[in-house]
């Protein structure tokens, strides 16, 4: 939490800085909201991670085994002439099969929630179509149903780590405001540690590495 409060700071700090008349950026604000698909791959897919309690009692904790998922995208930011500068949040509930059993056996309800920092540049800016590159930071957290197994008992198990992310984006502008943003984001994502009542917090040693590749299309407001 307090790296996701530095980047707010940043963020209006940013916003509120002019340099002199000569060297001053133009400067907007925006809102944005959109729906997205992500295909996701890694080590979530692969086993269930090993884990002990404070007794000693060895038990196992399955990440869900995501492919497929879909999520809303909202960012919040400012424009200062052809850089961007945002705040994101996505959020996402749905059953997922559990890694490490067969034939997919186990299902779970599972919720997904994302915030993120991003950085863009666009080019052609300020004509009414635009590329934007960037890059961002994220922490998130993976949180299933009945996912971590001690003697026959099952507890909620949360993953929790953080990501970088390569963005790509269009923006075609509809009216001097609004605008439509078709964009892709890859987050290359390392969940350090996961949580549950039964071991409390346990760091992953090694991490578990996850890929994201989310393709979205958004409305964008400026003002």
């Amino acid at each position: 939490m307090r790296k996701l409060k530095f980047i707010a700071l940043l963020i209006c700090l940013l916003a509120g800085f002019t340099f002199a008349d000569e060297y001053y950026w133009p400067r907007s604000y925006f809102v944005e909201a959109g729906f997205g698909i992500a295909a996701t791959k890694g080590d979530f897919n692969e086993k269930p991670v090993a884990g002990k309690d404070s007794a000693g009692v060895k038990g196992l904790i399955h990440p869900p085994a995501l492919q497929f998922i879909a999520t809303p995208d909202f960012l919040l930011g400012v424009n200062l002439g052809a850089f961007s500068l945002g705040l994101g949040f996505q959020y996402w509930n749905s059953e997922q099969t559990l890694a490490g059993f067969d034939n997919n056996s186990h299902k779970q309800d599972t919720r997904i929630w994302r915030a993120s920092f991003e950085f863009t540049y666009n080019f052609f800016w300020p004509e009414f179509f635009q590329i934007g590159t960037g890059l961002g930071y994220s922490y998130s957290s993976v949180k299933t149903s009945n996912a971590a197994i001690f003697d026959e008992s099952e507890y909620d198990a949360e993953f929790m780590g953080s990501a970088v992310a390569f963005i790509l984006n269009l923006h075609y502008y509809i009216t001097d405001n609004l605008s439509m943003v078709p964009a892709v984001k890859v987050y290359e994502n390392w969940f350090k540690n996961v949580h549950c009542s039964r071991v409390e917090n346990n760091d992953l040693d090694p991490y578990l590495w996850q890929t994201f590749v989310l393709a979205t299309v958004s409305l964008q407001y400026q003002f």
